[in-house]
């Protein structure tokens, strides 16, 4: 019945029509504001180790790895689930309970944030002991660096706010306009004050992009808070316990990674562990142009129909659809040009990467279809089922990657990442079908089956042939794989179909 309802909605240019309208925009929207976020960032950081040397960018990062450990451990998820509480506020069109959501989110913001800037000074010789190594030399700079935790967290408080309603545009730009503050503040400071700047620049680079993005979410809202009322509080109670959940997954993830290159460490060297590293950056970076709108935009309207079972069903599977259909030319391409890739942004010292990162591409196809279905449960407020996933995956993930270690060395990790991707997809699908009655329709498992063929065999091309049949292999598989996603969403998006008749009209076809 509702696959019926969802084709009579296509059929007549409304409903899951003007959903993947929203979905291409937004995720076009992210991906390309990722991407120049990551050009920025690969720029400042070239100018940062030129100016401060090995010494100075080790130190940069310490303080860096260090204070993010104290904002996750302090912020208690509050800039994730935030995003929940506000977004179901305003989807129920109750602009006294939106208002009032949004007070709440500020206050654990304010919370939070002085609670954080506190634990940073009374620790701040442990920090330096902690992670210098033993010296505690770096004390009076933790000391000075603790405004930054309380920016951060005020800053990922207003984030949520403009996710949950829906500024998604305020949002980007307020990203674009950071990222360029950041390159205009840092780069000075540590040009001319080398080792001396680093402290002020992090600082100072914190509290703009706290006000860039006070500029915009205030202008919406208002600023109003109540830090000692116990009932604005109480409100916050399920918040808090998601977040905490949801940070202490992120604890998981971040452990079953260093467990990884301790062992790689351990049973091969640092160039093995760096070389997996590397290759394990590429795959994220090519998974962040599409996954980057799912939290941004996603999410939030997830949670504010998380009670209605046919409008989640639609929402998951029309997200799955997109995911797969822009992520597979993606990933084909990927593939067939990584090797160009690693020697233009790496060097010929990571060319092992290229056949772990080849294989671990595989990989992204099911989780473009696991993304959609694993925030379901948060939607929901069900953090027990969203930790058991996450740490059922990280263990699997662990595990295989170890063992295929053991088995075929750095190049088959790559085939242990997309087992693990498999089985996540598989794990996921079942619990979510199982607890909310969530299932993917015919259309986005025939979308699915027919990409997953030609990256497959784009991934056996660029293995087995050599020459300049790897290449007319490749680009033709290229070619298939994009127009296939192309005229798919032409026929269901008018964003696509008015894209596509005025680059015609352009070219008088």
């Amino acid at each position: 019945m509702a696959e019926e309802k969802q084709g009579q909605q296509v059929r007549d240019g409304s409903g899951q029509s003007d959903t993947y309208d929203r979905i291409i925009k937004y995720t076009g929207l992210f991906g390309g504001v990722q991407g120049i976020v990551a050009l920025i960032t690969v720029v400042k950081t070239k100018l940062v180790s030129l100016f401060l040397g090995p010494t100075g960018f080790g130190i940069n990062e310490s303080f860096n790895r260090t204070l993010n450990l104290v904002k996750s451990m302090t912020d208690l998820g509050v800039p994730f689930s935030a995003v929940k509480n506000v977004s179901e506020c305003k989807g129920n069109g109750d602009p006294v309970l939106l208002r009032e959501s949004i007070m709440v989110a500020r206050t654990w913001s304010l919370v939070t944030a002085a609670a954080g800037m506190l634990v940073c000074m009374i620790l701040s010789q442990l920090f330096s002991y902690w992670a210098f190594e033993g010296d505690r030399g770096y004390t009076l700079s933790f000391l000075l660096l603790s405004p930054l935790v309380a920016f951060s967290a005020i800053n990922g408080g207003e984030t949520a706010i403009m996710k949950g309603t829906g500024m998604l545009l305020q949002l980007a730009k307020s990203q674009l306009i950071t990222v360029v503050v950041t390159l205009c503040i840092s780069v000075p400071l540590l040009w001319k004050f080398r080792l001396m700047g680093i402290v002020p620049s992090l600082v100072l680079v914190s509290f703009a992009s706290m006000v860039v993005t006070c500029c915009y979410s205030f202008r919406a809202f208002p600023y109003r808070v109540r830090p000692f009322s116990a009932a604005i509080l109480s409100k916050g109670f399920g918040m808090i316990r998601l977040g905490v959940f949801f940070t202490a997954t992120s604890f998981f993830g971040a452990g079953a990674f260093s467990i990884i290159a301790n062992y790689l460490m351990k049973y091969g060297n640092a160039e093995i562990t760096g070389v997996y590293s590397a290759g394990y950056l590429l795959i994220s970076y090519l998974g962040l142009f599409v996954f980057s709108a799912m939290e941004s935009d996603y999410f939030p309207r997830l949670s504010a129909v998380n009670h209605d079972r046919e409008k989640i069903n639609l929402l998951v599977n029309s997200q799955a659809e997109v995911a797969i259909l822009l992520m597979a030319p993606m990933i084909v391409g990927f593939i067939v040009f990584l090797a160009v890739i690693v020697s233009l942004l790496l060097t010929s010292r990571f060319s092992d990467a290229v056949p772990m990162a080849r294989a671990a591409a595989i990989g992204l196809a099911f989780k473009a279809m696991t993304q959609p279905l694993s925030y379901v449960s948060l939607a929901k407020g069900d953090s027990r089922t969203f930790m058991l996933q996450e740490v059922l995956y990280d263990i699997v993930f662990v595990v295989t990657v170890v063992l295929f270690f053991h088995l075929g060395g750095i190049a088959m990790t790559g085939a242990a990442l997309t087992l693990a991707a498999v089985f996540d997809l598989v794990m996921v699908y079942v619990i979510t079908r199982t607890r909310y009655g969530v299932t993917f329709s015919r259309r986005a498992l025939t979308v699915f089956l027919v990409q997953l063929p030609v990256i497959l065999v784009s991934w056996a091309a660029s293995c087995y042939l050599d020459g300049l049949w790897r290449w007319i292999t490749g680009i033709i598989l290229l070619c298939v794989s994009s127009a296939y996603s192309f005229r798919y969403l032409k026929k269901h998006t008018s964003f696509i179909r008015f894209i596509s008749e005025k680059i015609g009209r352009k070219l008088g076809l």
